[in-house]
């Protein structure tokens, strides 16, 4: 079962905010639709559920909703 992360953009727990290249804009948007309703139940945003899902997509190319997740929280402990 997914445990909801902080709510916060990348950038206030110390991740770089990253935008995809162009050929991989559609892919954050669909994993941002995807995670969207789990994580506005954890109190993030819109723009904060985007940043995450543009810097994720950025830096690891692609991932299922359980590995976006892990990921967020693994970037709000280091």
């Amino acid at each position: 079962m997914l445990q909801c992360p902080i709510p916060k953009h990348p950038r206030e727990t110390g991740v770089e905010e990253q935008c995809p290249g162009l050929a991989q804009i559609e892919g954050a948007h669909l994993l941002a639709n995807e995670a969207r309703a789990f994580l506005r139940d954890c109190g993030f945003g819109d723009c904060e559920i985007l940043e995450w899902a543009e810097t994720y997509i950025a830096q690891i190319g692609s991932g299922s909703l359980e590995t976006f997740i892990a990921w967020i929280h693994q970037r709000q402990a280091a």
